[in-house]
This record gives structure tokens, sequence and C-alpha cells, in this order.
């Protein structure tokens, strides 16, 4: 894509350091006015950059911008909606766009770093993050473990979770799906969570469930 669009540059590590320590190197490398956030494994609405560019530059108090997102589980061929508050101080992380203000990840933080670096960094415990409602990313959980959230917990213990620096009622739903079979967890998340796609946003939903067909 980088030859085809002279706009796009591509970094490379020649070396794996890690999620979080090579989204702490591609900030060094940012240049723009704007960070997005995608994982490899999600995708996005045409106009999810469009929508949260054109918010952040009105409102300026804001210092980012997150939206719902469709959970699509390829074992069960079954999808979800899930949304934050809309003035929050936490959005989804692979939905998020922040102001380039030299904002790092804090590499001491082993579990949740995503949600300590928007509740302790971007925001300051401030509700400084706005989400939009409409689901604008397409989060895909593919079999057997292959996605980073199905893997990270693997060589954690439940003393890691209880010594988070994280929200009170975030240890418990860690540490459910630590103690807890996975498919037992994404069984009950599913039922628990059925049908719940506002109708006002089913048809950004559809679009974005087109791309797992």
């Amino acid at each position: 894509m980088a030859d085809q669009d002279r706009r796009m540059r591509l970094f490379i590590k020649k070396t794996n350091i890690g999620p979080y320590p090579g989204l702490n190197f591609l900030l060094e490398c940012a240049k723009g006015k704007y960070i997005a956030i995608n994982d490899h494994d999600d995708i996005w609405h045409k106009d999810k950059l469009l929508e949260q560019i054109e918010f952040l530059e009105k409102y300026k108090e804001y210092v980012g911008c997150g939206s719902a997102i469709i959970n699509w589980y390829e074992k069960y061929d079954r999808h979800f909606y899930r949304s934050q508050l809309s003035n929050a101080s936490i959005a989804w992380h692979t939905s998020l766009v922040f102001r380039n203000k030299g904002f790092r990840y804090d590499l001491s933080i082993k579990i949740a770093t995503d949600f300590y670096f928007m509740r302790n960094i971007l925001c300051s415990h401030k509700k400084l993050i706005y989400n939009f409602q409409e689901p604008l990313v397409l989060r895909r959980i593919f079999m057997g473990n292959q996605n980073l959230s199905g893997q990270w917990m693997k060589n954690r213990s439940v003393m890691d979770i209880l010594g988070l620096k994280i929200g009170l009622f975030d240890k418990p739903a860690l540490l459910n799906r630590y103690l807890l079979p996975q498919e037992l967890v994404e069984r009950v998340v599913l039922w628990k969570y059925r049908n719940t796609i506002p109708s006002k946003y089913k048809e950004s939903a559809e679009r974005l469930l087109e791309n797992v067909i």
C-alpha cells in the first residue's frame, strides 16, 4: 500500500520488541497531528477517521475520540455490539484516535497497558475522550488464540492482576477471564450481549460484518 500512496510510510523493526514497545517506537516516528490505533485483525468503517478527526477539530477540549465496536467470534460466527460512555477516560483501544502530543505507553504496566495509557496518561483521570455510539470498528476474534488479547494472560498470575493500577471494577473482569475456561467466558458474553445493536446503527454494523463473509 505504501508503494501506491506516497502519504503512507512503512516503519519496520528488525526484531520483535512486543506490542507496546512497538507502539512507542511508532509514536516516536509519527509526525502527524493525530494518532490512530488499529490492531492487525480489526477493520474500520470507511468513514471512521473522517468522523473522528472532524470531531476533534471542532471540540478542542477532548484529547481523543473512540467509538462503539462490533465483536465477531470466528468460532461461533456470532457477533455483538459494545460501547463505552460518550464522555469517558477510556475507549476501545482499537477505535482510538488521539492528539499527537508526545504521549507514550508506560512499559512498566504489564497487563491492561492500553487502559492504563488512556485513563492515566492521555486523560489524567479526567473525561477527555469522546466515544461515538455508532460502531466504527469490527474486532475479529479468531479461533486458536491467534489474537494478542487471547494470549497475553498465559504468563500472568492472579497476583499480577490484583496489583494492576486499573479501576476497581476492571480487576474482577480480568480475573474472570483468567480463572474461567475461555470458551465459557465467550459463551456467557455472547449470551449477555446478544441482540444489543441499537436499530439506528444496524446499517453501520452490517457494513462492517460484510468483511467476515
